[in-house]
C-alpha cells in the first residue's frame, strides 16, 4: 500500500514578501506542498485519518463502494483501502482540482492499476454518488458554497445505501468570543511549533478568508439532521478542527 504521508516538498508558499498572496487556490504550487501543509496546519491530521479509516467499518461489508469526496491527494482513500482489503472494497476519490488529482494518480498508481481505487476530477456538488455505503468529506465542506452545503447533503443522504453512513471532518468557530479566541490563538501556536513564521501564518489566514467558509459546531450538527440523518455522533476534536459520523 502506498504511504499516505509520504514526505513532500517543504511547505514555503507563504514565506515570501515578493509574492502577493490572492484567495488560496489548490493549484499546482499547493499539491506540490500539501501533505507537508496539511500535517503541519491540521492539528492530529496523522489521527484524524487513521480514526476515519477506523469509524468507516461501521459500515462497510465485502464489495462495499465509497467514495472520499474532497480527496486532495487520497490520503484516506490510502487508509481505507489499506485497513478493509480484505473486504474488497471500491473506493471513488473525487476531487475538482486536477493538479490535486494529477498528484494523487502519481501517489497513488498501484491502486488505481489495480482496479481498487477511481480517481475521478468533477464538481462535488454534481457528482453521482448512488450505491455508496460510505461517505467521506474530509475538510472538504467548509470550501463549498454556504447556501450549497444542504443540498448537498440531502443529496448523499439520499443515494446511501441502507445502513450506509457518512463521515464529515471540519474546521469550525464558535460563537463564544472567549472560546473563539483561545481556539484561534492555539492553533497559530501549533503553527509556530510546527515551523511556520508570523508572516506565514498571516499571509496563509489571509489568502483562506474568502474561500473556507466557517460554520459553528452547532451549525453542522444541525445541518445534518436536517439532510435526513437521524443519528448525528460527534466523534473527534482537537482545538477548531471536528468530526461527525452520521446516519439513518
Amino acid at each position: 500500500m502506498t504511504m499516505a504521508f509520504e514526505e513532500d516538498v517543504r511547505d514555503r508558499l507563504f514565506a515570501s514578501m515578493e509574492v502577493v498572496p490572492g484567495d488560496f487556490t489548490f493549484d499546482d504550487s499547493v499539491a506540490r506542498v500539501f501533505s507537508d501543509m496539511i500535517c503541519r496546519s491540521v492539528p492530529c491530521y496523522r489521527d484524524l485519518v487513521q480514526l476515519m479509516a477506523v469509524l468507516a467499518g461501521r459500515f462497510l461489508h465485502s464489495g462495499a463502494i465509497c467514495f472520499d469526496l474532497g480527496c486532495s491527494l487520497g490520503a484516506v482513500s490510502a487508509a481505507l483501502l489499506g485497513q478493509y482489503s480484505h473486504l474488497g472494497l471500491s473506493v471513488i476519490a473525487v476531487d475538482n482540482s486536477e493538479a490535486m488529482i494529477d498528484r494523487l494518480r502519481q501517489r497513488l498508481a498501484g491502486e488505481i492499476e489495480g482496479g481498487q481505487l477511481q480517481v475521478r476530477c468533477e464538481d462535488l456538488t454534481e457528482v453521482d454518488t448512488s450505491g455508496a455505503s460510505l461517505l467521506v468529506l474530509n475538510l472538504t465542506l467548509q470550501f463549498i458554497a454556504p447556501e450549497q452545503r444542504l443540498a448537498l447533503l440531502r443529496r448523499l443522504r439520499e443515494r446511501l445505501q441502507p445502513g450506509g453512513g457518512l463521515l464529515l471532518a471540519e474546521k469550525v468557530h464558535s460563537a463564544n468570543p472567549d472560546a473563539e479566541r483561545l481556539l484561534s490563538e492555539a492553533h497559530a501556536g501549533f503553527k509556530r511549533a510546527h515551523g511556520y513564521s508570523e508572516l506565514e501564518i498571516s499571509r496563509k489566514r489571509t489568502a483562506l478568508e474568502r474561500v473556507m467558509r466557517l460554520d459553528t459546531a452547532e451549525m453542522h450538527a444541525e445541518r445534518l439532521r436536517a439532510a435526513g440523518f437521524t443519528q448525528v455522533v460527534p466523534w473527534f476534536q482537537c482545538l477548531n478542527f471536528m468530526a461527525w459520523a452520521a446516519w439513518v
